[in-house]
């Protein structure tokens, strides 16, 4: 049976409870707990407050905001094809104030679908995101993280090429393929990508 990625699928226990532990490269290993379940957490809010529609975690582990006693978290909720994290004013608070690779931003995607272009430009966009992570509703995560050889000028090169490509594009396949073309090269500009 083939996966429908053009049409939500509905959050189960079982896909809550297979979220992976994963070793996220880059960054510190006392937040990988943390961070799966928060991916969980994801899956949970979205299951349970916003029928399996998008829903962003938005998590700070920068030192100076935990010693002030700083909350860490935001949540938004979005619709089934997107989420706006910065709309929520404590997420918004948490990208604009954290150093540099200091945020973590998960949310899931209901029609399955890995990384969007969106998800990139977010990604790029705010230096003090280093790690992206999605979770599908069926519970497997992919996540892009700035390495430390990650080039800023190169990356806005490299997605403006992608987004050229998506332009071009005039049906689905041909989106996916210039995201495919960003994760498969993305390493070229300091950009991890891994699919767990």
């Amino acid at each position: 049976m083939s996966k429908k990625r053009d049409r939500k699928v509905m959050i189960t226990e079982e896909a809550i409870r297979k979220v992976p532990y994963v070793l996220y490269r880059e960054i510190p290993e006392q937040e990988y707990d943390i961070i799966q379940s928060l991916a969980k957490r994801v899956l949970e809010f979205a299951r349970e407050r916003n029928d399996s529609n998008e829903v962003a975690i938005t998590y700070s582990y920068d030192p100076a905001m935990i010693l002030a006693g700083e909350e860490l978290i935001g949540v938004h909720f979005g619709d089934e094809h997107s989420v706006d994290p910065l709309a929520d004013p404590r997420t918004f608070h948490l990208i604009m104030k954290s150093q540099e690779c200091a945020v973590v931003s998960l949310h899931n995607h209901p029609s399955l679908s890995l990384v969007s272009l969106m998800d990139i430009r977010f990604f790029l966009r705010y230096h003090s995101i280093k790690l992206l992570v999605i979770v599908t509703n069926m519970g497997s995560v992919s996540y892009l993280v700035k390495s430390s050889k990650y080039e800023y000028a190169a990356a806005i090169d490299f997605v403006n090429d992608v987004i050229t490509m998506h332009n071009i594009a005039d049906n689905i396949k041909g989106y996916q393929k210039a995201v495919q073309y960003f994760l498969s090269n993305c390493y070229k500009v300091g950009i991890i990508y891994e699919d767990r």
